[in-house]
């Protein structure tokens, strides 16, 4: 019986497993040289491993043999090869001429004792180039891909380059770009990405990086033709946008924009970005309220543990009920300008795994001072998130649900009881008397992977969540914000 006979499922697996095995025999590392003697200097050139060979090229290697037996065999391969694909700029502008860029003759390469090498120019664009005309060339190629990454490509030519190579991928579901393409692109590009390439874009990221001054101060990178008003986010269903950036960046006026048709997302991250408040975070959750199953709104860019301000609402809403009443919400990790027990009030919510808030006030005290009324308060919501964890544990078809919460600079575990944080003047006031209950804590001042490595920080200790409110009450700790 010939192999191409057997039932497809089995020759895809025996195909997949054979690209897994060249895989771990390959060269899975690169290799790089040393900097040259400069002249009159007579140090040797030295070979060293320069890193490890990505896992998209690392299949590509895998597949070439098999792409030549046949051609069923070269449709399975090239599916299998070019499912994800990332583009990446060149980091440096120079490469070794010695050194091979087919990573087949690295073994030749390992046996030559003195390496000698010139250095050449690379044009760091020359991926990206490439993979346009291949990509003309080849449209069958560009139709195999589902996910593309692009990145080190901040300019408005580049942009222009990123897009053209698009065009041919006409069964894209996933794409990451960067930021300055919402400026630098139109909304018939932009419209032909998300719509009219055979397929709706189902997942969208866009990184944003600080450009190098040159290419900030370039006029023709300084254009925004504003692509969002007139573009439909209707199809799209995970919306990603991460890093922060002085120049052009993403704000709050992007994503009133994005809020008009993204009425069907369910995951939306916006991490480690200061430029958008919480009245842009807010306005796409209520647009997707209804679909969105993942939300993370984490605006901490350098900032660690201490969170920028997410702001204020502007129409002074409730965001703990607009929260609590998104009927499919399962994970959420958000920044808001104050937090209650509201926000866990409703036991026939979806949350599940880890679930953290970090919260600047509580809500009802905005004062930010620490009375007896915000100590009840704040007693009051980790009773009702305690409430809510047990019933979650303990409901028909029992989920684990682990709630953090970050405010006046502790961290509080409703499941444990435990409040973590700096109790070492409390100790001082009480002459050493309070707290009772004090034990080591695995979390730091930055979250729970503990320390940020400054020498003027200590690590966090641990109490029980009775005598913490206890010690607030009798003025040994405060929680002003």
């Amino acid at each position: 019986m010939h192999i191409n006979e057997f039932p497809y499922e089995i020759l895809i697996k025996i195909l997949e497993e054979t690209a897994k095995a060249n895989t771990r025999n390959g060269p899975t590392y690169t290799f790089g040289l040393s900097q040259p003697p400069m002249p009159l200097q007579t140090a040797p050139l030295a070979r060293y491993v320069r890193g490890p060979v990505p896992p998209e090229m690392l299949k590509w290697d895998a597949t070439s043999a098999i792409r030549l037996v046949c051609w069923q065999w070269h449709e399975w391969a090239l599916g299998y090869a070019l499912g994800d694909v990332y583009i990446r700029r060149w980091k440096g502008g120079e490469r070794w001429a010695e050194l091979s860029n087919r990573r087949e003759n690295y073994g030749l390469y390992e046996m030559i004792d003195r390496p000698t090498g010139t250095a050449v120019y690379r044009d760091p664009f020359a991926s990206l180039k490439h993979t346009v005309r291949t990509f003309d060339k080849y449209p069958d190629v560009a139709s195999r891909i589902k996910r593309m990454w692009f990145h080190g490509f901040y300019t408005a030519e580049t942009d222009a380059l990123v897009f053209e190579s698009l065009k041919n991928c006409i069964n894209l579901v996933s794409v990451s770009l960067p930021w300055t393409a919402v400026r630098h692109m139109d909304a018939k590009a932009w419209r032909s990405l998300l719509v009219g390439n055979g397929r709706p874009l189902e997942s969208l990221e866009l990184l944003s990086v600080d450009p190098t001054s040159q290419q900030a101060s370039d006029k023709n990178n300084q254009l925004d033709l504003q692509p969002f008003q007139s573009v439909n986010f209707s199809q799209l269903r995970r919306l990603k946008i991460f890093g922060d950036t002085t120049f052009m960046p993403i704000t709050d006026q992007d994503l009133f924009a994005v809020a008009r048709t993204a009425t069907q997302l369910e995951e939306f991250h916006l991490t480690c970005i200061s430029t958008v408040t919480i009245d842009g975070v807010m306005a796409v959750v209520k647009a997707s309220q209804s679909t969105l199953r993942v939300l993370e709104h984490s605006p901490r860019s350098q900032d660690g543990f201490w969170h920028p301000h997410p702001g204020s609402p502007s129409d002074s809403e409730h965001l703990c009920e607009l929260l609590r009443s998104c009927p499919k919400l399962e994970t959420l990790s958000i920044s808001l300008p104050s937090v209650c027990s509201d926000l866990f009030s409703n036991e026939d919510v979806k949350f599940e795994g880890d679930l953290q808030v970090r919260a600047l006030h509580l809500c009802g005290h905005e004062h930010g001072r620490s009375t007896d009324e915000a100590t009840d308060g704040l007693q009051k919501l980790l009773q009702q998130a305690r409430r809510l964890v047990r019933r979650r544990a303990d409901s028909v078809i029992p989920k684990e649900l682990y709630v953090e919460l970050f405010f006046a600079d502790y961290i509080f575990e409703p499941s444990f009881e435990s409040v973590h944080g700096d109790f070492s003047l409390a100790q001082i006031g009480s002459d050493g008397a309070w707290p009772e209950t004090l034990s080591a804590s695995g979390k730091g001042p930055f979250g729970s992977t503990g320390l940020y490595e400054k020498e003027e920080e200590g690590p966090f200790q641990r109490i029980a969540e009775d005598e913490f409110l206890n010690g607030v009450r009798r003025r040994l700790l405060s929680i002003s914000t």
